[in-house]
């Protein structure tokens, strides 16, 4: 009888997980503990440097109403777009520029990932940000007109910005959860609406072309979570909306490092024990 109540008196591991799973939709209701607990300063910061995203994409004036706008700021307005008509009017020999520019974007990169405060602390945050917009801007460009040499090519930054203002317009509810799957279904219905569009207007290929622009939306909200709910140990205050974009810049080689060990270093690891394995198991 003593040896009963103690077990009932005692906590059984997995009580807790089991009564979650009872629940409706309890596999799908995980929480993540985020740097900043307050949802509406959570998202008002998504929403600040999501802002400051586009602004690199655009060649006007964009003005966020939170003092986003700056001399910094006016020169990283001049990105993308002047950069693609330039391209245009001048063609580069890609065949050379291309290696530069992996050789420079990894040297720029490493510099940013040794010296981490440079994104924080102003005023060089403002001056990782500016580097990291440029070559930015300067490798989509490259990569943009050889798939596409006319002024088609301005649909990737076009589509990329209404797709980061669509994620900018959910985050400024704080009724429904903003999970990746809800970001990636506002990021495909709105390459849909161009692509629908685009076959009315007999335009098809030339929409279709950009639909790399849906991959990178996609990177910048897995990041977004990566970064808000502490996985990458940045600890990002409710202010620190400048710091925030420059991570997504700087973020992306180790997202891409993310994405070849997932596709392909696992298979070779698994491939490698498995053909070690042989010399070990026993057939009968």
């Amino acid at each position: 009888m003593d040896a009963v109540l103690e077990v009932e008196n005692s906590e059984v591991p997995g009580i807790a997980v089991q009564c979650d799973l009872l629940l409706p939709n309890g596999h799908l209701q995980r929480n993540y503990e985020f740097d900043i607990t307050d949802i509406g300063l959570r998202r008002r910061l998504v929403r600040r440097f999501y802002g400051i995203l586009i602004v690199g994409y655009l060649s006007f004036t964009f003005n966020l109403k939170s003092n986003l706008v700056n001399p910094i700021l006016q020169l990283q307005v001049a990105c993308t777009l002047p950069c693609l008509e330039l391209f245009l009017k001048y063609p580069l020999p890609y065949n050379f520029v291309v290696p530069l520019s992996m050789v420079l974007t990894v040297f720029l990169y490493t510099c940013f990932y040794i010296w981490r405060d440079w994104r924080r602390h102003g005023p060089f945050n403002y001056f990782v940000l500016l580097l990291s917009t440029l070559m930015g801007s300067f490798n989509r460009s490259v990569y943009l007109l050889n798939l596409v040499e006319t002024h088609w090519v301005y649909i990737y930054p076009g589509i990329l910005i209404f797709e980061i203002l669509g994620l900018m317009l959910y985050s400024s509810q704080e009724r429904f959860r903003f999970t990746q799957i809800r970001g990636i279904s506002i990021i495909c219905l709105i390459f849909g609406l161009f692509l629908l569009l685009a076959y009315r207007l007999n335009r098809m290929m030339e929409v279709f072309s950009a639909m790399a622009c849906t991959v990178e939306a996609w990177y910048i909200i897995y990041d977004t979570h990566y970064m808000l709910c502490g996985r990458h140990g940045y600890n990002i205050g409710p202010e620190e909306f400048v710091y925030a974009a420059c991570n997504i810049h700087c973020d992306l080689p180790k997202g891409m490092w993310r994405l070849m060990k997932m596709l392909f270093f696992s298979k070779i690891v698994e491939a490698v024990r498995m053909f070690r394995e042989c010399f070990r198991t026993e057939v009968c």
